[in-house]
């Protein structure tokens, strides 16, 4: 049983990470169309969660960046 857990989690941080760094879906989209081995249907839907996952994280890469940038301004106008 943990060793089916272990497997689904080490499988979901790649696909993330594939995801974030890769730069969406469309790695996915072209692994799938090389290969073949998946349908259509679920390389759009693995895709589109992949490109999903990317958004978010350069939402939040962008946040990080506002943020920071604000307090770099607060720390200079103490000064």
């Amino acid at each position: 049983m943990f060793k089916l857990l272990k497997r689904i989690i080490i499988v979901w941080v790649l696909f993330i990470t594939i995801a974030v760094i890769g730069g969406g879906g469309d790695q996915f989209r072209w692994f799938f169309d090389k290969t073949g081995i998946v349908s259509q249907k679920v390389t759009d839907w693995i895709a589109t969660k992949a490109d999903s996952l990317k958004e978010e994280a350069d939402a939040v890469k962008e946040l990080v960046k506002q943020w920071t940038g604000g307090k770099k301004k607060l720390a200079q106008n103490s000064n």
